[in-house]
């Protein structure tokens, strides 16, 4: 059986940000050598996220900021996604507002850890497919809760399957 780089609790929160970062992973490493990135996160007192930031790595020990999603705007940032240098990634975006939207649809984040990491090793082409359709299965789950089942292409194409009918 193949290793699969991830947490083996595919309805987590955790495994769904692995999966949202494997699945837009060309687009954050285009022209870059990374080899390994993570994310870590912050829960609120409500046990809600307040942000969350993606890192990269192409030297061990070393890491840059990609991204930062904010819940909540403040003096120092905005809410929602800001990417840093020349990073980017649409799909990135769709699928972290869609997580970070709707973090109840998730398993309940451990009342004892406030901070999280999730790390991610380069993906296999193996790894990429069944990252996309964990995202795909999730966002049709999530959107289901909440529009009637329906599934923007937007959605659809941010998962790597923009050829799915509405």
């Amino acid at each position: 059986m193949e290793e699969t780089n991830a947490p083996n609790t595919n309805g987590t929160f955790d495994y769904a940000l692995h999966c949202a970062v494997t699945a837009n992973w060309k687009d954050l490493t285009v022209g870059s050598p990374i080899t390994a990135m993570q994310v870590e996160y912050r829960t609120g007192s409500a046990r809600s996220l307040q942000y969350l930031k993606l890192w990269c790595s192409s030297l061990r020990g070393h890491w840059q900021l990609i991204c930062e999603y904010w819940m909540k705007p403040t003096g120092t940032h905005q809410q929602g996604v800001t990417f840093a240098n020349t990073y980017s990634s649409t799909g990135l975006v769709r699928m972290l507002d869609v997580i970070m939207r709707h973090q109840e649809a998730f398993p309940q984040l451990s009342a004892d850890l406030l901070n999280g990491l999730v790390q991610i090793a380069a993906p296999s082409a193996t790894q990429t497919t069944t990252a996309n359709n964990h995202m795909t299965e999730t966002l049709e789950r999530i959107t289901s809760r909440n529009s009637g089942g329906t599934i923007t292409a937007a959605m659809r194409s941010a998962a790597g399957h923009s050829a799915l009918e509405n």
